[in-house]
């Protein structure tokens, strides 16, 4: 399989982080652990024809939130990765209240 290298961006501040290699373009909604920290894939449409292709990325944690330009395009990216959250504990799926993990797909 041929592998493809990422350029992730983070969409809040503008910023380039580390290139990735990838075995296929994330969608979407989709995470990334990048420096030891989790981004979720977003606006990635505009971005993906470049060479290495650049991916779109917003963080999990925000810091210093006052400094984000469009948070109703946060909150809508953070959606799309919210869908990908499944809660689980040892009788299957749950309530966030009643899990012991959480599992990101």
């Amino acid at each position: 399989m041929n592998k493809i290298v990422i350029n992730p961006i983070n969409v809040i501040d503008e910023t380039e982080l580390p290139e990735m290699t990838v075995d296929s373009v994330p969608t979407d909604g989709d995470p990334l652990e990048i420096n030891g920290e989790i981004y979720y894939v977003c606006e990635n449409t505009d971005l993906i024809h470049t060479e290495p292709s650049q991916i779109g990325v917003i963080p999990l944690i925000v810091r210093n939130p006052a400094k984000i330009t469009n948070i109703k395009s946060y909150i809508h990216c953070l959606s799309l990765a919210h869908r990908k959250i499944l809660f689980k504990n040892e009788k299957g799926v749950c309530d966030l209240e009643n899990c012991d993990e959480m599992v990101i797909s």
